[in-house]
This record gives C-alpha cells, sequence and structure tokens, in this order.
C-alpha cells in the first residue's frame, strides 16, 4: 500500500505513517491524531513485527498521559458512551505541531540537531534487522554507501520509538528504561480504545513536560517520560530518492544514514545510584580503581555490590574498623566513609575483615532491606506492562535453544503477568546475539489457578522425559545427544498445543486428577511415541518394543506425579487418614 509523502518536514501528527486494522477489516495507515480520534473504530495497531506493535502503543499512551489529566476514568466513560476522543484532548498535540516534524531544517521529533556535523553511520542502526557497521546477525541483506539503500520516513519513525523499549545497552551506549531483554504483557480490547484504557496506569497528574518537547530527561522522570524515553541522540540525514525503502518498499524520501550517540541514561534505583557513587569516591582516591581487571578495582566491584547493605546494616561495624577516624574529613558522607574505610583496609591487608564486612546479607539484614537495595539490573519497577520476576525477565543463555525458548516463553508470561481478567498478549525477545534482536508475541491463555495448575504440571512432565527415553535404550548411562535433539525438535509444537488446550478449555468438571491424567496424556503420548520412532535404530518390531516400554514408564510417571500431588493436599483429611487404615490392614494389620 502506498502512502506518499506529502509535505518534506514530515509531520507525524497528519502523515500516514502508523499500520492500523480497522474494525470493519480495512487496513490503513495513519497518524498520530487519526489513531487517536478512531480509537473507537481501531481493532488495533498491526505492525509486522512484535517489537514496533509494544513501542507504538507505548508512544501512543504516554501521548495520551500528556494531552488529558486522568484520561483513563475519560476513556472508560467515552467507550461506555461507544464515542470516539474528542478533538478538544488533542489541543496540546496542536500547539506542539512542529515538534512532531520527523524531518526538515527546524526542530525535529526525537533528533538532536548538534550532531549534524558528527561521523555518520549506516541508516541500519536504527532497525535491528539490517546490519550495522559491527553486526553479525541480520534478516536483511543491503550494501551501504549510496543513494539507493535508506529507509523511508515512516520506517525511521519506527525504529526511533522502538528505541524507547528495545534499546540494547553495551559498552558505548546504555538500556532504555527497561533492558533490551524485557517482556511485556498486554490487555486487548475489542477496540484500540479499549486497549488504550485497559493499559493505562490507574492515575496520571497533569503534567507539561514530554520526551518530545525536551532534549534532556527530567530530574524525576513521569509515567509519560518513561514510556517514551531518548535513550539515543540521533540524526538522520535524508535525500530525495526514486529508489525503494530497504524496509517497506516505499519510494520517495529516504534516510540513508544517521549520526548517533548515547541518549539519556537508564533510571536508576537509589540503592543503584548510592552503588555508583560508591565507585566514583574510590576512583577519585587512586586512579587504580578505574582500571578494569586491577585488584583494587576487584575490591571496590566487591564493595560497590555490597554497599547498600552496609550502609543500611554495617555502619557501626565499619566505623569500629576505621583506624583513622580523627584523621577523617569534616561532614564526610557515608559513600566518602565506605570507600575511605575499605581502601585503608586493602593497604593494611586486612583480608578477614573486608571479608566480614562484604559477606551476603543475612536474614535480619533482609528484613531492613527493599528490593531497591539489592536490585542488580536498572528497570523501571512500577511499569504496568513489564514482566518481572525479582529482575526482568531475562535472554536465554546463549547455549540455549532459540526455538525451545520461544514455545516456552508464555509459560513465564502466564505466571508473571500482573493481570488477571481480559485477553492479554504478552511480547518478549527471543534471542540478543551479537546485536541481533528478534521477538516473539503470543496469546496467553486465562490466567485462572487450574490453567497456571496444569502449565505448570506439564512443565514438570516435560522436564522428565529425556530421563525417561533413555530408559528404552541400550545404554541408559550415556548422553543420547539424539533424544535431546529429538525432543527440541518436537518442543514448539507440543507447546502450542498445550497453549491452545488451556485457552479454549471449559471449566473443569469431575475428578481434577483424572482430567489432569488425561490432559497431560493427550499432549505427551504423542510425542514420546514419535521420539522413540526417531531415535531407536533397528527392526520395526524393536522400535515397536521400545515404544511400548516408553508408553508404560509414561504412565507410571504420570501415576507417581498425581500420588504426590493429591497425597500432599489431601495428607491429614479424613479420607487420607482411612485409605492409609486400609493399607495397614493389608500389611496384616489386626484392626
Amino acid at each position: 500500500m502506498d502512502h506518499p509523502v506529502t509535505q518534506i518536514a514530515y509531520n507525524l501528527l497528519e502523515e500516514k505513517w502508523i499500520p492500523v486494522l480497522y474494525c470493519d477489516g480495512k487496513v490503513d495507515r495513519v497518524g498520530i491524531c487519526q489513531a487517536l480520534t478512531d480509537a473507537h473504530t481501531i481493532r488495533q495497531l498491526v505492525a509486522s513485527n512484535p517489537m514496533d506493535r509494544v513501542a507504538l502503543l507505548r508512544f501512543l499512551l504516554a501521548v495520551l498521559l500528556w494531552c488529558k489529566e486522568d484520561v483513563k476514568s475519560c476513556l472508560s466513560a467515552l467507550d461506555e458512551e461507544r464515542t470516539g476522543i474528542p478533538n478538544n484532548w488533542l489541543a496540546k498535540l496542536k500547539e506542539n505541531k512542529p515538534a512532531f516534524n520527523l524531518l526538515g531544517n527546524g526542530k525535529r521529533f526525537y533528533q538532536d540537531g548538534s550532531l549534524k556535523s558528527k561521523k555518520t553511520r549506516p541508516i541500519g542502526d536504527l532497525l535491528v534487522e539490517f546490519p550495522g557497521a559491527n553486526s553479525v546477525n541480520h534478516m536483511r541483506h543491503v550494501v551501504y554507501g549510496n543513494s539507493s539503500c535508506g529507509f523511508c520516513p515512516a520506517c525511521c519513525a519506527m525504529g526511533i520509538l522502538r528505541f524507547s523499549v528495545w534499546a540494547p545497552a553495551n559498552g558505548s551506549y546504555d538500556a532504555s528504561v527497561n533492558p533490551g531483554s524485557a517482556a511485556y504483557a498486554f490487555i486487548e480490547g475489542k477496540n484500540l480504545c479499549q486497549t488504550f484504557c485497559a493499559n493505562l496506569p490507574a492515575t496520571n497528574p497533569r503534567t507539561d513536560q514530554a520526551p518530545w518537547l525536551e532534549n534532556g530527561p527530567s530530574d524525576s522522570p513521569d509515567a509519560v517520560a518513561k514510556f517514551a524515553w531518548r535513550p539515543r541522540k540521533l540524526w538522520l540525514n535524508v535525500e530525495d530518492s526514486d529508489y525503494h525503502c530497504a524496509c517497506c518498499g516505499q519510494t520517495g524520501i529516504l534516510a540513508t544514514s544517521l549520526c548517533i550517540e548515547n541518549g539519556w541514561p537508564t533510571p536508576v534505583t537509589t540503592g543503584q545510584q548510592f552503588c555508583k557513587d560508591v565507585l566514583l569516591e574510590f576512583q577519585q582516591l587512586n586512579s587504580d580503581y578505574k582500571a578494569k581487571k586491577t585488584d583494587k578495582r576487584k575490591l571496590a566491584d566487591k564493595v560497590v555490590k555490597i554497599s547498600p547493605i552496609v550502609f543500611k546494616c554495617r555502619m557501626s561495624a565499619l566505623s569500629q574498623a576505621d583506624s583513622n577516624a580523627a584523621q577523617a574529613p569534616e561532614n564526610e558522607s557515608s559513600e566518602e566513609k565506605i570507600a575511605r574505610i575499605f581502601d585503608q583496609l586493602y593497604a593494611a591487608g586486612n583480608k578477614k575483615l573486608i571479608q566480614e564486612l562484604t559477606r551476603n546479607p543475612t536474614k535480619e539484614e533482609k528484613s531492613l532491606l527493599d528490593q531497591q537495595d539489592i536490585r542488580a539490573k536498572k528497570f523501571w519497577d512500577a511499569d504496568p506492562h513489564l514482566l518481572v520476576d525479582g529482575e526482568a525477565v531475562s535472554l536465554p543463555r546463549l547455549g540455549a535453544d532459540v526455538a525451545v525458548h520461544a514455545s516456552q516463553f508464555w509459560r513465564n508470561a502466564l505466571r508473571l503477568q500482573r493481570v488477571q481478567a481480559g485477553s492479554v498478549t504478552a511480547i518478549g525477545p527471543i534471542v540478543n546475539k551479537f546485536t541481533f534482536q528478534d521477538c516473539v508475541s503470543v496469546r496467553l491463555p486465562d490466567a485462572s489457578d487450574d490453567v497456571q495448575s496444569r502449565a505448570k504440571l506439564s512443565a514438570d512432565c516435560c522436564g522428565e522425559l529425556q530421563a525417561l527415553l533413555k530408559q528404552v535404550t541400550q545404554n541408559p548411562q550415556r548422553q543420547h545427544p539424539e533424544i535431546d535433539a529429538s525432543l527440541k525438535l518436537l518442543t514448539p509444537s507440543v507447546e502450542n498445543q498445550i497453549r491452545d488446550i488451556l485457552g479454549r478449555r471449559n471449566a473443569l468438571t469431575g475428578d481434577n486428577a483424572t482430567e489432569d491424567k488425561a490432559f497431560l496424556h493427550k499432549v505427551y503420548a504423542p510425542m514420546v511415541d514419535l521420539a522413540v520412532a526417531s531415535v531407536t535404530p533397528g527392526s520395526p518390531l524393536r522400535r515397536h518394543a521400545a515404544r511400548n516400554c516408553a508408553q508404560a514408564l509414561l504412565n507410571k510417571t504420570l501415576e507417581d506425579f498425581f500420588e504426590k500431588k493429591y497425597h500432599m493436599s489431601n495428607a491429614g483429611t479424613p479420607a487420607a487418614m482411612s485409605s492409609k487404615s486400609k493399607r495397614e490392614r493389608k500389611k496384616g494389620s489386626s484392626k
């Protein structure tokens, strides 16, 4: 679908760049204003990459929070009346229209004019699917260095917003408010207006600040700033062209290169800022603390990691270890004191006392700490969409199978989602190796206790399959990589089947144990058959015997699961006591 540029400035409020699906089935691109005013007739955002759908939704939520105070309750009232967002809500957008110019010589959207004269980089830095200067893995193959390769303004706008959510951190750049490996869950309404309402924070005070108006972050960023963070400073270099956009195929104005630098630093918690200040104090004491691999830097890193605990729980013990307290500077801060005394202990070679002061927190000390004191990763803990398990959900380890991780991502999302009602979609990265990133989007089943229970049961059963299949081989003590490979190939389709069953099943009736057992047998019996058939050498008769043996072991495994589960849940009940008496009588009891 061709959407020609109507103005050289390419104003994002008016140009057609956001892909949407209307409730009547029409697919179109719209500007920011139309996306908001037509929200009650738009079914959903339909960017082809799930990362872009997250970025667009969070950006539009930021715009709504900025435009209208207490927007959540106002949207709820509009939905009841089945009317769209009125134009008077968008007065701030129209007053600040130049701030949304993506191109042109004046102020540009999310761009910094001070970078114009800086060294340029390939435009592929804007979208991870394309090769950049140092990328190893990518999905598109292009040749840079001439005007035939570039991105249209719509794809550039999408790439800029993607940084707000998925910007990866490395030696040169910071992440956004959450790590580049973060995963998110969203409630989907019947139309975009309902989706907005369901995913907005509960309250929002009036604010006049916004990332599209500022080149620097606020000292105390609010939800508007964090939904639309600017982790990169950049400037697009554009030219008029008859060539096609390398991403979407549209012709016309193309951005062929960009200037890019680190942007807004990732927000930190109070505890993380304290750690940074302690490290700075170490480095001011001695330049050896700045080097990466010196013994002093190793000490500093160890102390920095535990410094919030030292500050809250061990300052008295630290003061007792201070042999130069009389020479301490007046009005010494806690950060200065921690760095000075540990440097003093290191110089004295007092390893025992250093080890005692930097030990892991005790149970009593943990009760004095909050999550912000001990959190390792930087992320927005009040983010209404983020999937958090102590820390933000992370990518699989480098040796993990990507297909298996992607197919099992829904389990973590189901367990960690913060909403208990509504149609929920989870979106999260599945691989980020050598600066390449990909993403998976899944519709989650209802997060009821019964569904959660079956999801856990199926995960436990899946974890037993490899050991089970080894038992039907001639040498069960071997590693059997062929079994591991077979299970990895079969897992994605089985996971999809489990998610589909849990997503469409009705309320349980009858005996839960019987139904749960039937559910697991239905899912894993065919998987065991296929795995045995693919890894068992020899005649058909031998494979048939191995298959029968594997099915018998599967049945026994399921029996053991449910005997343990229901025996533990019913322990101490009259029924359990009665059944125990019967077993005792079978052993020869006289009563």
